[in-house]
């Protein structure tokens, strides 16, 4: 199936690896442009070594930077927009924040967190929607969480602040739905990625198990009885960015094999 996409712009934040690097790859595949970001030169370097030597044909570029850092942000749109032509699709995507119970977290992690899962996802919106509203089409695509349905143990960052993106960003999606940019989010379950074997005994509130015990721990209890891939999810992610779900705005898709119990 054609999405309709080939030749847009793609910029995605935190792309280098694990469910980003899943999207930079299905775009990829559909011919679109796509840069993606990270704070480490070699993992970058690997991550455009890899997008370019899939069947996508290769048209992927790097740009080093924290999204956590505003200087950095502002540096990377512009960047992206001088090698893409435009950013016609955005991705925004962070690192997860530290674990932990609630009463251990002090104000200043609280507002460190505030930084990279809120304001790093805003301000890039903010940044790509003027030209994205004055073209007349665009995607914005937002890598969120199942916390945001329901919430996670031992995580209180993530599940406080990925919330309220989903706020923010229902609020833009309405405000510009009539002028062909449309802002959902994908909200992943346990997927086999370097960020979930970091926090996964915390989840399972298991520190006895080890890193791989624990991983599979989380993924019995779904109902599938296994983890999702990186490639399931770029698919769902390059749906979303293509011109086939112009209707679709101002939505989080659960990607869980069916995990959370939510009705909606």
């Amino acid at each position: 199936m054609d999405l309709g996409i080939k030749g847009e712009g793609a910029l995605i934040l935190a792309g280098s690896q694990g469910l980003g690097l899943g999207c930079a790859r299905a775009l990829l595949d559909e011919g679109v442009k796509v840069l993606v970001t990270g704070r480490n030169a070699e993992t970058g370097a690997k991550a455009v070594a890899s997008l370019n030597g899939g069947s996508g044909g290769g048209d992927a570029g790097f740009i080093q930077g924290d999204v956590a850092d505003a200087d950095d942000r502002a540096r990377v749109f512009a960047e992206a927009e001088k090698r893409l032509g435009k950013v016609s699709i955005l991705v925004t995507n962070a690192g997860g924040p530290p674990t932990g119970p609630f009463l251990e977290k002090s104000l200043d992690e609280w507002r460190t967190a505030f930084d990279l899962s809120l304001l790093s996802a805003v301000d890039m919106a903010r940044m790509a929607t003027s030209g994205m509203v004055e073209r007349g089409w665009g995607r914005i695509v937002n890598i969120s969480s199942i916390s945001v349905k329901e919430t996670t143990p031992n995580t209180p960052l993530a599940n406080g602040l990925k919330t309220a993106v989903i706020g923010a960003f229902g609020t833009l999606a309405r405000e510009i739905a009539d002028k062909g940019v449309t802002v959902n989010h994908i909200l992943p379950g346990p997927f086999d990625t370097a960020l979930l074997r970091r926090v996964a005994r915390d989840i399972v509130q298991r520190p006895d198990l080890s890193e791989e015990e624990a991983v599979q721990e989380y993924a019995k209890h779904g109902p599938m009885k296994r983890l999702g891939t990186v490639e399931e999810f770029g698919s769902l992610c390059a749906y979303l960015c293509s011109r086939k779900a112009g209707y679709i705005t101002a939505q989080g898709v659960a990607m869980d094999g069916g995990l959370v119990t939510a009705l909606y």
